[in-house]
């Protein structure tokens, strides 16, 4: 049993933790993603807010839109707005 959890453990830090640091884990996800064609809005705790966003400036905000999702916007037009939020998963 020691062994399943030792790989499972190997596992997720090969491919969900990318960095024992979850700044630079998340950091890395955001880069794979963009390399892959998705579209990423990504604002770390530390980075100014943008101006006339009224966000707060120490918000994480983590926005993906996927190749396929960009691709029904395209298609529907601005007929179709649909938003799917996580809040506080952690």
């Amino acid at each position: 049993m020691q062994e399943i959890c030792r790989i499972r453990k190997e596992d997720q830090r090969a491919n969900i933790q990318l960095d024992a640091n979850d700044v630079q884990s998340t950091q890395i996800w955001v880069n794979n993603l963009q390399l892959q064609g998705e579209f990423v809005y990504y604002k770390d705790k530390l980075d100014p807010s943008p101006k006339g966003s009224d966000l707060y400036n120490n918000l994480f905000m983590l926005c993906i839109q996927s190749k396929f999702q960009k691709d029904a916007y395209k298609h529907l037009g601005n007929g179709f707005f649909g938003i799917d939020t996580t809040y506080n998963i952690t």
